[in-house]
Formats: structure tokens, C-alpha cells, sequence
């Protein structure tokens, strides 16, 4: 055997040696101290929604995680009850010294890391109530008696913020405080030397009133608000719901720590019952994006979305119904909330994102989703009370066949979709998302949008954003009205969110060109050219002449747009006017049309009758005489505020599932 490896094997059994040196050594310390180790909590991928529940009659105590599209519980973990039933005094049998529940849990996690050790606050019968750190194999280390029966908490930097009968009060330094075997050896430690710190009760002001024994809501998050002035850091506030009022304390002022005792009341949307109430036992802050779960099922999840401290109101969506559950408390663990969306079915060749008010023929009248009067507008892509809808063409008769409405109610704000485009591995269909206060890359299914990048534009400013679509590598160019290129990487591994509060939203990489990507000079949507190894981006340009752009983005930098002619679109400009083409789609393979570029102009509502050939095929770009020759494709109902994709392949039905059509 050479040398070297002899040598390797050496110092691997030297390693392993001391290892098992430091464990027996750990092993002897625990023993000699009466602490125990716990191990951090190991949280399931995917998995982020966790609970701790006990059964009504006590009988078991689990930790659950809730699934977010079913709205059920999975089971975790098994508390085991009986313990500590051979400890001190306590019989074998019998429910002496057995686990009674276990709540008010949280993950204390360090700076910087995902994972950290899980402590809640369990009741033992005959015993009382203590803070105690547990782990996956049922190791359970002792390390505060506390006060009373307590169900919420959270940790806030290294102190555990708990609450239940006995009001508020404070655990802190949790981290540095050891871990006892059982209460016998944490009695000892605190009685007998002094080393373990009290729990601190918080006197709080409500209105008028002072009192340290106040019910606060039913679980703890803690919430970021940020400052208004730039460079100044975030105000830390504990938050918990109690019925219909978000109650908050503030901890930090501009990055310093503060002692406030005042709760700020702030009345909410949520649902509660005919009596006022509402228990919500569970609430989680992923990464920013804050929910709370009721109790009894009607509740719903809830996701809170901004606080008015003048107004004194707090504003939550209602995102999924969940499951009724037994008494429970809610910990986070990992990070962002990840939500799964399905792919595009990519059964059509031409489908189509738009956006218009909606009229009811019953009424004849103009209503929003909730079939509430609103006015007509002319501007659909900028209200709230429009609809937008995702559907397919069939050219040969020019009607368009809904697939679905998009569903809005996650996001109420959203104003319209547009820059459609479906990544060419997965699928998935990917927009820009418009509301009143931004604009998002979001992903689109028929459970409605989930965001994934926030859109900052490179000047400022809100111009709405059109064209898009995705080139062999994978790139999400797009176009917005702001003499800006866009163009985003690598969305397919880009986490799927549910709140724009969520600190992965705001993590932008997306590269801006500019500034010569007027709007003379780029269309309102796209498709991709393939010719001599070069890749373009094509649109046909607002204009009374139907000028065509023609973007290089081979090198993915875009060189400056060349404008060419067109030739097989005269029909289309009518009265010197301007004309629009809002929809543009490369045929997928394995269709009829595959490969074959389509483009169709936008078109006002009163001519929705009129039969005309408005969808045109990009036969040839001839780059000699900057010339683009079109020829008629079929037919398209006109529409307005409308955009057009298409998916890399076309996937036809079999059966219960879907078969991808061979394109070979």
C-alpha cells in the first residue's frame, strides 16, 4: 500500500478516535451537571408550517405540519408521554407525572443558519409548566419552570416571549441557560446555586389600562415594519391575533432595542364568529411573509399584508380554507413559505392572457368578481374590478375558448397580467403581474399567481410592462414601457412565494438594458428568431406603417434594436391610425403549425363582430434589405389588452394524463 494512503488511513482513525474521545467526554459532563444534549430540530424539505397539537381529551401530543393545498395535517413527530413517569416520586403507571400537552413553541435559530432547537412549553401533571427544549428522538431538556399554562410564543433575538393565563412575561438568554434531565435536576441547579435565570412577567398598558395579567392572542410572530426614511432600519413588533384585533408591541426603535410596555390595538378584516371570536392557535413569520390558522376550520389561513398606524387598521388576505384541529400552536421552520404550482397543459398552440371588464348578461351591467356594480372602464389592465382570463385560439375560426379566470383572491391588488411566456423545461407560465403598488414576475396556474421576483424598474417609476418571452437559454426577456430590456435568469429555480413581504421576493437579479428600447423602437410582445446560429427578439412596433424590431440577443446582451419593413400587413392600419399587436406566438412542436411565428393586432371592443384575417404569419426577415414579409395565418377575434404564448412542445391528452406529442 503506498505511503500516503497509509498515512490517510492514520489520520482517520486518529479523527475518529477523538471524536469518540469528545462524545464520552460530553457524555461524563451531562452526567456529572444533570443536563442532557438536544439536537436541532431537523425540518423536512418542503415542509415549513409546523404545529404542535394535543388531543382534546390529552391523550397524545404530535407535532404536525399543515399542507397548504389540501389545507390537512401530516403527522411529524409523536410526543412520548411517559417519559418522565419512572422520575423522582412518580409511579410507572397512571397519569402522575405524564405529559399532559406541549405548546408556545419556537425555533430559536442563530444568525445566518436555517435550523435551530425547537423549545415549547410543556405541562406535566402535578408538576407545573416549564420551558423545555426538544428534539426528534424525544429528548427533552428542562430548562425554566414557568409561571403558569402558557400557548404562545416566539423568540425574539436570543429571549422567548411567552403568554397564556398568567399574561406576558419573558424568558431571556435562552440559549446560554443548560438543559436538566428533569425538573428534579433543574430544581437543584436553581435552588441549590442560583444558575438559572427567572422568568420575567411584563406589566402592559391597554388604553388606560395597566395590568400584568392581559390575554393576548393564542401564538407569537414577530414583524419587521420598514421605516419609511431610507438607510433606517427596520422596527421589530411582537404581533399575535386576538379575534379581530391585531394587537403589537414594539421591540426595537431604528435598530436599538426597547422596553415598551404599551400594546397597539389595530382592528382587522379577518373572519371570526357570530360571537366575536375566533381562537388563532397558530401563527408562522417565513422569512417576512406572516399567517395565522384558526383553530375550528372556518377560520382559514390568513396572510397579513400591512398595518395603518394613523388609521388604526390592519389588512390580512384570506388564502386557503384549512382543516378543523385540536388545540394547537404554530413554529416555523425553515424559511420561505414554498408554494408548488403545476405547469402550463401546453394541449393548444395558440393561447392567450387577457384582460377586460366584465359585463353581465343577466343585467347587462359592468361587475366585478364578487358580481358587484362597478364602472366601465377603458383602462381594464389598471383596475381591480376587472377579470383576466387564460385562454386558447383556434385560428381556423378566430374564437377563443376561456381555460380559466384567473383567480385573484390571493392577491386583491392585482390589477392584469401581461409578458406571458412559458419556460421551455417546465412549463410553467410565467407573467408580469400588476397591482396597485408593483409589479411582480409571477407564476400562473389555475389556482391563480404566486410570485417569485419583484420588478424594480432601472429609473423608477410605474410603466406597465408588455412583452416577454423565453429564449433557448432560458432567459425571460421583457419589455417594459421605460426605455428599458429586461431580462431574468434561471426562474425555473427561483422559490415560489406567497407574500411580497417574504425577504426572498425582493432578492432581484434580473439585468436591465437600456436605454434605447423606446417604444418606436420595441413591439408589445414578442417571439424569437432563429437564423444562422443567432438568436432575435421580434415585435411589430406601435406604428401607422407596422415597422418590425429586431433585437439581437444571440450573446444574451441585446445589441441596439434595427427597425426593418414590413411587408403583408396593409390591410391592418386603417385611417393613418396606430396599430398594436399585443399577441405573438411561435407554434409549439408537434402541432400543425409547429415553428411557424404568428402575430395578431390589438383591436377596440366594437369591432369584436367584424370577420377580418387579423392573425398574420412572419414568413421571412431578410436581413440584406431589413425587410420583414408576413403573409394571413387565419383568424382572431379582436381583443384588447391581450398577450400571446405558446410552450416549446405541445402535449395532447391520453387517457386520465397527458402524452407529449413526439416531434421527431
Amino acid at each position: 500500500k503506498p505511503m500516503d494512503d497509509e498515512s490517510t488511513d492514520m489520520r482517520v482513525e486518529l479523527l475518529q478516535r477523538d471524536l469518540k474521545l469528545s462524545s464520552r467526554e460530553n457524555k461524563l459532563e451531562h452526567e456529572k451537571d444533570g443536563t442532557v444534549e438536544v439536537e436541532e430540530w431537523n425540518c423536512a424539505v418542503g415542509q415549513t408550517a409546523y404545529q404542535s397539537t394535543t388531543a382534546g381529551d390529552n391523550s397524545w401530543t404530535r407535532m404536525k405540519v399543515l399542507n397548504l393545498t389540501t389545507g390537512g395535517y401530516g403527522l411529524v413527530h409523536d410526543v412520548d408521554l411517559n417519559k418522565f413517569a419512572d422520575v423522582d416520586d412518580c409511579p410507572t403507571k397512571g397519569s402522575k407525572c405524564k405529559i399532559r400537552s406541549m405548546n408556545a413553541c419556537a425555533i430559536h435559530k442563530k444568525p445566518g443558519q436555517k435550523k435551530g432547537i425547537l423549545y415549547c412549553a410543556m405541562q406535566i401533571y402535578d408538576k407545573g409548566a416549564f420551558l423545555v427544549a426538544i428534539d426528534q428522538k424525544n429528548n427533552m431538556g428542562f430548562v425554566q419552570k414557568l409561571l403558569g399554562w402558557r400557548y404562545a410564543a416566539t423568540f425574539y433575538k436570543d429571549d422567548y416571549y411567552v403568554s397564556g393565563e398568567q399574561g406576558l412575561s419573558i424568558v431571556k438568554n435562552v440559549p446560554s441557560l443548560k438543559k436538566y434531565k428533569s425538573w428534579v435536576e433543574l430544581n437543584s441547579a436553581f435552588y441549590g446555586h442560583g444558575t438559572q435565570a427567572g422568568e420575567t412577567k411584563v406589566a402592559l398598558y391597554m388604553g388606560d389600562e395597566n395590568s400584568k395579567n392581559f390575554g393576548l392572542g393564542a401564538d407569537f410572530v414577530t414583524w419587521k415594519k420598514n421605516s419609511e426614511k431610507a438607510g433606517t432600519p427596520a422596527d421589530d413588533y411582537l404581533m399575535t391575533l386576538k379575534d379581530k384585533e391585531l394587537l403589537l408591541i414594539q421591540l426595537s426603535k431604528g435598530g436599538e432595542d426597547i422596553s415598551s410596555n404599551e400594546v397597539i390595538s389595530l382592528a382587522s378584516n379577518v373572519k371570526v364568529g357570530p360571537n366575536g371570536k375566533r381562537c388563532w392557535g397558530a401563527a408562522w413569520n417565513f422569512n417576512g411573509a406572516i399567517f395565522f390558522s384558526a383553530d375550528d376550520g372556518y377560520g382559514g389561513l390568513w396572510r397579513f399584508d400591512s398595518a395603518d398606524f394613523e388609521a388604526k387598521t390592519a389588512t390580512f388576505t384570506n388564502m386557503t380554507a384549512v382543516n378543523k384541529i385540536d388545540w394547537n400552536d404554530g413554529f416555523t421552520c425553515g424559511d420561505s413559505l414554498k408554494i408548488k404550482k403545476d405547469p402550463q397543459p401546453c394541449e393548444h398552440d395558440f393561447y392567450q392572457v387577457v384582460t377586460s371588464m366584465y359585463v353581465d348578461p343577466a343585467t347587462d351591467k359592468t361587475v366585478d368578481a364578487n358580481g358587484n356594480p362597478t364602472p366601465w372602464s377603458d383602462s381594464p389592465q389598471t383596475k381591480t374590478t376587472s377579470r383576466t382570463y387564460v385562454r386558447h385560439l383556434d385560428k381556423k375560426s378566430g374564437t377563443f375558448t376561456n381555460d380559466f379566470t384567473v383567480d385573484r383572491s390571493k392577491f386583491p391588488s392585482m390589477t392584469s397580467l401581461n409578458a406571458c411566456a412559458v419556460h421551455p423545461k417546465s412549463n410553467k407560465l410565467y407573467c408580469m403581474m400588476n397591482t396597485l403598488s408593483y409589479q411582480s414576475i409571477a407564476v400562473v396556474d389555475e389556482t391563480g399567481p404566486a410570485l417569485v421576483m419583484k420588478h424594480e424598474p432601472a429609473e423608477g417609476g410605474s410603466n406597465l410592462c408588455f412583452a416577454a418571452v423565453f429564449d433557448s437559454n432560458e432567459n425571460y426577456w421583457y419589455w417594459c414601457n421605460d426605455k428599458y430590456l429586461y431580462r431574468a435568469q434561471k426562474l425555473d429555480t427561483k422559490t415560489i412565494l406567497w407574500s411580497e413581504n417574504d425577504d426572498d421576493w425582493s432578492a432581484n437579479d434580473v439585468k436591465a438594458f437600456g436605454q434605447e428600447f423606446t417604444d418606436d423602437k420595441v413591439g408589445a410582445d414578442f417571439i424569437v428568431w432563429e437564423e444562422g446560429k443567432k438568436n432575435y427578439l421580434i415585435s411589430i412596433v406601435e406604428s401607422t406603417d407596422n415597422k418590425v424590431s429586431v433585437i439581437d440577443v444571440t450573446t444574451g446582451v441585446p445589441k441596439k434594436p434595427k427597425i426593418f419593413k414590413s411587408s403583408g400587413l396593409e390591410s391592418t392600419v386603417k385611417n393613418g391610425q396606430k396599430v398594436t399587436w399585443g399577441s405573438s406566438w411561435t407554434a409549439p412542436l408537434g402541432g400543425e403549425n409547429a415553428g411557424k411565428a404568428f402575430f395578431t393586432p390589438d383591436a377596440k371592443p366594437e369591432s369584436a363582430n367584424e370577420k377580418v384575417d387579423s392573425l398574420f404569419q412572419l414568413e421571412k426577415l431578410d436581413f440584406e434589405a431589413e425587410k420583414a414579409y408576413f403573409v394571413g395565418g387565419g383568424m382572431a377575434a379582436p381583443a384588447q389588452w391581450h398577450d400571446g404564448f405558446t410552450c416549446k412542445t405541445k402535449i395532447a391528452r391520453a387517457g386520465k394524463g397527458r402524452q407529449e406529442i413526439d416531434s421527431r
